[in-house]
């Protein structure tokens, strides 16, 4: 009987292209975000609401939703150049995506596609 094939973690060539499909749409609905909290924080300092109590929570919400941006265009520009520290950064985009309630969705297969896409520079063709 001969052995069972490998069990499959080793690097799938399309995963990378995917990758960054699903970081792009990361940094696509965490800039939205960002931008709205931008708008809204703006127009509650303009009106002069920041005696109001819910204000710093919509500071720190803000304030976290453009963390969570600059992390996926990081991991954007990590993924794109094939930088040896591409992976780490994708894989914890994925993770602090995970903690927010819609970001399960793009934050899992972002996970797994970082931890299975082939990120390093190919070989190079050249003989010497």
């Amino acid at each position: 009987m001969p052995p069972p094939a490998g069990a499959g973690w080793a690097p799938s060539p399309g995963l990378r292209t995917f990758l960054l499909v699903f970081l792009g749409l990361d940094a696509g609905l965490t800039g939205l975000l960002s931008l709205f909290g931008t708008l809204g924080e703006v127009q509650n300092i303009s009106q002069g609401a920041t005696q109001d109590p819910n204000f710093v929570t919509g500071i720190i919400l803000w304030v976290v939703f453009v963390a969570l941006f600059g992390l996926a265009v990081l991991a954007i520009v990590g993924v794109a150049r094939r930088s040896p520290w591409a992976r780490w950064v994708a894989l914890a985009d994925g993770i602090v995506l995970s903690l927010t309630c819609l970001g399960l969705v793009l934050g899992i297969p972002i996970i797994i596609a970082a931890a299975r896409a082939p990120l390093a520079r190919p070989a190079s063709s050249t003989v010497s």
